[in-house]
């Protein structure tokens, strides 16, 4: 899986002589908010935002920019709030309906995540960050051709953008079409070779197709470059599993689930590396518990399937079986009509 960072539409502050002196006060406040933000001291940011806002709070822009700072400090759901009064005091607050439109992808809102882009699209038609955003909803949406169409247009709105190429890579991957996959990916890569998702991507890509030795290449390039991301070590933890290094493969997972404990991955791929040490109730409970996060996770019931069919509950094994061949997996398919017709 990939991670995407977003870009926020602010302002820019200009002080004016007939500005009162609350309103330079409040002035002052949102521009050190943002500098502040820019250094990294979020927490900081959102002090100086909510000083703003007490200040004057019918002041949109105090609230938009309380509402980035929420986001960039990893709770999207107040900076929701906060983007729904900026809009409430100016319904015709653009920035405000795009960076709303990005808070609401990320709690997983991908409906509303694209109602909110229609205003955007409306005044920012040649921006390419615009198109990427409404890409990545209609992605969490399963609306594949139409976030490839999404994706391509902004890449031809910014054609140096390695993001943007990648997430075209991220279409074809989960479209199966590796070639077009790996295509786009070394095509990021070509523009900046410290892009770390598409060094990730191309390990996914690798790893689908059995070639470990350069997925796990691939994934280590993507962990030189982000060390703690977990979705990168989850990856690594897989490629690892494959490659029969247990030990060092539940490192890597334990790690990333130390670091985010809601990726259903990481629970499928510690449940998959208890099956291939013949751990099966391990195994189960694993692949259940990552099924609870994501009842269609890729090959979770296949490999639930197979943890119960190897602790001898061949009726729950094939309920298992049969939910993956209805979700069009081949070797759900395959065990089921070896071991339940």
């Amino acid at each position: 899986m990939i991670r995407h960072a977003f870009h926020f539409l602010v302002f820019g502050l200009a002080f004016l002589a007939s500005c009162s002196s609350k309103e330079q006060r409040q002035q002052k406040l949102i521009q050190k908010g943002y500098q502040e933000l820019e250094e990294g001291n979020n927490q900081k940011s959102i002090q100086l935002f909510e000083d703003a806002v007490e200040l004057n709070p019918e002041n949109p822009v105090a609230w938009n920019a309380k509402g980035v700072a929420y986001y960039k400090n990893g709770h999207p759901y107040e900076a929701i709030q906060a983007f729904e009064k900026a809009i409430q005091l100016k319904p015709d607050y653009t920035r405000a309906y795009y960076n709303r439109s990005n808070a609401f992808y990320q709690t997983g809102e991908f409906y509303r995540a694209l109602d909110d882009m229609e205003p955007v699209m409306e005044h920012y038609q040649d921006s390419a960050f615009v198109h990427l955003s409404k890409g990545l909803s209609l992605t969490g949406l399963k609306k594949y051709e139409e976030a490839k169409e999404s994706f391509l247009k902004a890449a031809s709105l910014d054609t140096t953008n390695a993001e943007i190429f990648a997430n075209v890579g991220i279409i074809y991957y989960y479209q199966k079409d590796y070639e077009n996959a790996e295509k786009y990916t070394r095509i990021a890569l070509e523009k900046n070779e410290d892009e770390a998702n598409a060094w990730n991507l191309l390990a996914l890509i690798q790893s689908d197709q059995d070639d470990y030795e350069s997925a796990l290449k691939s994934v280590n390039k993507a962990i030189n470059y982000d060390k703690f991301q977990p979705y990168f070590l989850n990856n690594r933890g897989f490629i690892l599993t494959k490659s029969g290094e247990y030990e060092k493969a539940y490192r890597d997972l334990r790690q990333s689930i130390s670091i985010d404990e809601k990726n259903p991955y990481v629970y499928r791929n510690l449940g998959y590396l208890a099956l291939e040490k013949g751990e099966y109730k391990e195994a189960i409970r694993q692949l259940n518990e990552a099924l609870q996060r994501n009842k269609e996770l890729s090959s979770a019931n296949y490999y639930l399937g197979e943890a119960y069919r190897l602790n001898e509950q061949i009726e729950l094994a094939c309920d298992y079986f049969k939910i993956s061949a209805s979700l069009d997996e081949e070797k759900g398919k395959e065990a089921f009509n070896k071991f339940c017709q």
